[in-house]
């Protein structure tokens, strides 16, 4: 059964709080651009925990949508923004990360979200509500296409939600609800990273 997991980042780096606070405060587009560039530098130790987590290295950066390099079994290439389609469903989460095993069997793959959205429960005419309840769709349909793809067949899928923020409690139930309802999403764990930058 899909479940959610929470977790938390203390970003150390004085600079690099100041990129993320000035980010948060433009929009969403900015935030995720700037985590996702911190990410990539390695100014976060966002692939280093992965790398410690599966014992392989995240040792390539690419941000080829479609053609970039593929992770092997010796090292991990995090993918920027590289679609997944399964049917007539095509998804886009922020970042790819997969962990290649014995003779190429994809056996964990990491799929990174970055977002403002803390509260993807509330209904409402504002943009931000909008966003919100197209947020909570989002995870979970992505989270199921990634779990359908017959490369993943035998993969547990870790989808870490980065936010500056913890998710309140009915945004988990929000989340976990449709996900455990979903056919073949047992395999599903999300891991909602509060990437704190305040102070």
């Amino acid at each position: 059964m899909a479940r959610v997991e929470t977790g938390r980042l203390v970003v150390q780096d004085a600079s690099v709080r100041n990129l993320l606070q000035a980010a948060s405060a433009d929009s969403g587009d900015s935030y995720e651009k700037a985590l996702g560039g911190c990410i990539a530098r390695r100014q976060i130790p966002i692939l280093d925990m992965i790398g410690e987590e599966t014992g392989i290295p995240v040792a390539q950066v690419s941000v080829l949508k479609t053609r970039g390099p593929r992770s092997s079994q010796s090292l991990a290439v995090f993918q920027w923004q590289r679609g997944h389609r399964h049917g007539p469903d095509k998804r886009w989460p922020d970042a790819t990360i997969e962990i290649v095993g014995a003779r190429g069997v994809i056996n964990t793959v990491y799929a990174l979200e970055i977002s403002l959205q803390t509260d993807i429960t509330r209904i409402g005419g504002s943009p931000r509500c909008r966003m919100s309840m197209g947020k909570a769709s989002q995870l979970a349909v992505t989270a199921a296409v990634l779990a359908a793809k017959p490369a993943y067949a035998s993969a547990e899928i870790r989808y870490w939600y980065l936010c500056p923020w913890e998710p309140i409690q009915e945004s988990q139930n929000a989340v976990l609800a449709p996900l455990q309802n979903m056919r073949g999403t047992d395999n599903v764990v999300l891991c909602w990273f509060a990437v704190e930058h305040a102070g």
